[in-house]
């Protein structure tokens, strides 16, 4: 009778572990001469995250659009910003452009991207639960370092750096839990002096202690790094279907 229990439990129910996932990133766009950035979002399903990273060659506070909420600002010396922001999408938000903006049109290059990330929790802040966000403003150098971050949970870990030059080319970020995988490595035209890049991988909830990657680039440059969690949605339990009804397990006598 146990075991034919057991396996109606088994028949009953299939397991899906939840998980947040990349998708894509965007193309990476650039404005120096207004206040206006247009960044245009990837393909995407409904209640993927979007995650705009941008960066400011200055310190300018970027104002994201409607319905997007801003969860990390941080300024490096007077020549760096870097600002986070993300937004659940709905329907129409596939392929569609996003206007972030600054106060001063002063001729100073700000660019960004959209990242999609799925399986992540469908309603409130899925940046929250994970714990809050590290940064590192680090000085003029090929180094990109990361600062500890300790989530609250069982999470995706993401790093967003951004650099002052272009043309590079972002390294591979040791360690494990989470082993952090290159996701996206964009920069400017020569001249423009603006990279930005993102890495992400699933934490048990460990503490991933610092980190930091190499950049074969142009020239040192100063630069920002960020560690960050998505949380998953909850895994979901499935109904399969009736043994005994199917005639898997005889009925009882």
């Amino acid at each position: 009778m146990i075991l034919q229990l057991m396996v109606i439990f088994l028949f009953f129910c299939s397991f899906a572990e939840g998980a947040v996932t990349f998708v894509v990133s965007g193309a990476l766009a650039a404005n120096a001469t207004t206040t206006t950035l247009n960044i245009v979002a990837p393909t995407l399903n409904v209640d993927d995250i979007m995650i705009a990273s941008i960066l400011n060659k200055d310190n300018q506070v970027v104002t994201a659009p409607a319905n997007w909420t801003k969860f990390v600002q941080v300024n490096n010396t007077t020549a760096q910003r870097l600002t986070l922001a993300w937004k659940r999408a709905i329907a129409g938000d596939s392929g569609a452009t996003f206007s972030f903006t600054k106060p001063t049109d002063n001729n100073t290059l700000f660019c960004g991207n959209i990242s999609v990330w799925r399986g992540a929790i469908t309603s409130g802040d899925p940046t929250t639960g994970a714990g809050t966000p590290t940064t590192s403003a680090n000085a003029s150098s090929d180094t990109v370092s990361y600062a500890s971050f300790d989530p609250l949970i069982a999470c995706h870990a993401v790093a967003v750096g951004v650099y002052n030059d272009d043309l590079t080319t972002a390294g591979t970020i040791s360690g494990s839990d989470p082993s952090l995988v290159n996701r996206w490595d964009l920069e400017t035209a020569t001249g423009s002096d603006g990279s930005v890049f993102g890495y992400g991988g699933d934490s048990t909830g460990a503490a991933t202690g610092a980190r930091s990657h190499i950049t074969t680039s142009t020239a040192d440059g100063v630069n920002i790094g960020c560690l960050f969690g998505l949380e998953a949605a909850p895994a979901s339990t499935t109904a399969v279907k009736d043994p005994i009804m199917d005639g898997v397990i005889p009925r009882a006598r």
